[in-house]
C-alpha cells in the first residue's frame, strides 16, 4: 500500500530540502512568518462510505481543501503539506490510490507540496488528518478573529447555505436529481478553499476575519465575542445557494460548513475589498454590522428571528 501511494509525495522544491518519507521527516527553508493548520476527518461522523456516489477522490480533495480554508481564514499562501491516514487493510487498493490522488491534485492546485505523513493500519473507522503550513509576509498582514469594532460592517464571500443542503441530500440517501442539487452536494464534499480572496481581503486593509466550517452564527459570534461586543445580522441579505428559498435561510445560518470567508471592516475597506473580489469573480455581501451590545441578534423582514441551536460543536 505504501508504494500506491508514495507516487504522490513531491521532491524536494520551493524551499522543501527533504521529503519524507525518504526521510524520517521534512525539511523547508523558513518563510517570513510560518502559519500551520491541522484538520481531521473521521468515518462516520465527517463521511460516510455510504453515502451516494461516494467517492474517494473527492473525499481527499476535501481533506486538504478543508485545511486550506483555515490558511485562506489567516490570509496565508500555502506551501507544504503533512497527510496522515489511518486505513482498515480491507480497503480497496484502488480506494487508495483515488484517495491519493485526490489529496495531491487539491495541493497542487494550490501550489502546495506534499512533503510527507505517515500511514498507519486501523481494525475501526478510518481517519484522514492533514497538516498545512503557509506564510504570511508580515505580522501586520493577516486575518484574525479579534479586533473588530463597533460600527464595522459584516461581510461574507461567495454563497451560503449550499453545504447543509448537499448534507441533508447525502443523508437522506437520494441521489442529486438537478443540477442545483449535484451543486449543493458538490459544496459539501468538494468545498472551494479562498486562498485568493483571503489575500484579497488582507490586501484591502481587512484585518478580522474567518471561515465559515461551523455556520455563519457561530463564525460570526467568534468574531466578537473576545472583544465582548455584539452584532446583527439581516437574514434578508444573506447570499443564499442557488435553488434556496429565502424562507430557507436557516441553512445558511446554523451548521453548515461552506468554508466561505466571513470579514468584518469598516464601509470604506470593505468597498475596497469587493472591488478586488470582484476581478476573482467572487461577491462580498455585506450582511450585518457589529454592535456594543453583546450577542448575536438575527433580523428578518418582520422583526427578530429565533434560531434554536445556532452552530456546529464538535462534541455536543
Amino acid at each position: 500500500m505504501l508504494r500506491a501511494i508514495e507516487r504522490y509525495l513531491d521532491p524536494p522544491s520551493r524551499g522543501l530540502l527533504v521529503a519524507a518519507p525518504n526521510d524520517d521527516a521534512a525539511v523547508w527553508r523558513g518563510d517570513p512568518l510560518v502559519v500551520a493548520t491541522t484538520d481531521t476527518m473521521v468515518e462516520e461522523t465527517d463521511f460516510r462510505l455510504a453515502w451516494p456516489g461516494f467517492d474517494f477522490r473527492r473525499l481527499g480533495r476535501r481533506l486538504i481543501s478543508i485545511n486550506l480554508s483555515d490558511l485562506a481564514a489567516m490570509g496565508a499562501e500555502p506551501r507544504h503539506a503533512l497527510v496522515s491516514l489511518s486505513l482498515r487493510g480491507t480497503l480497496d487498493l484502488g480506494a487508495v490510490r483515488r484517495l491519493y490522488q485526490g489529496i495531491a491534485e487539491q495541493a497542487h492546485r494550490f501550489d502546495c507540496t506534499i512533503a510527507g505523513g505517515d500511514l498507519s493500519g486501523t481494525l475501526g473507522l478510518l481517519t484522514l488528518t492533514a497538516t498545512l503550513v503557509g506564510r504570511i509576509g508580515a505580522r501586520s498582514a493577516m486575518l484574525r478573529r479579534n479586533g473588530a469594532r463597533p460600527g464595522w460592517q459584516v461581510a461574507v464571500t461567495g454563497s451560503l447555505g449550499g453545504a447543509a443542503a448537499g448534507l441533508r441530500l447525502l443523508e437522506s440517501g437520494r441521489r442529486p436529481a438537478t443540477e442545483i442539487e449535484r451543486r449543493w452536494v458538490s459544496a459539501q464534499l468538494d468545498p472551494a478553499p479562498r486562498i485568493a480572496a483571503g489575500r484579497a481581503l488582507v490586501d484591502s486593509g481587512v484585518r478580522v476575519g474567518g471561515d465559515i466550517s461551523d455556520g455563519l452564527y457561530r463564525e460570526v459570534e467568534r468574531l466578537v465575542e473576545r472583544d465582548r461586543l455584539g452584532a446583527t445580522i439581516d437574514v434578508e441579505r444573506l447570499p443564499l445557494a442557488r435553488g434556496l428559498r429565502r424562507e430557507q435561510w436557516s441553512l445558511a445560518v446554523k451548521d453548515s460548513e461552506d468554508f466561505e470567508l466571513v470579514c468584518a471592516a469598516s464601509a470604506p475597506r470593505l468597498l475596497a475589498a469587493q472591488r478586488a473580489l470582484q476581478r476573482l469573480n467572487l461577491p462580498l455581501t455585506v450582511i450585518g454590522e457589529i454592535e456594543r451590545r453583546p450577542g448575536i441578534r438575527l433580523r428578518g423582514r418582520s422583526g427578530n428571528e429565533r434560531l434554536q441551536g445556532a452552530g456546529y460543536e464538535h462534541f455536543r
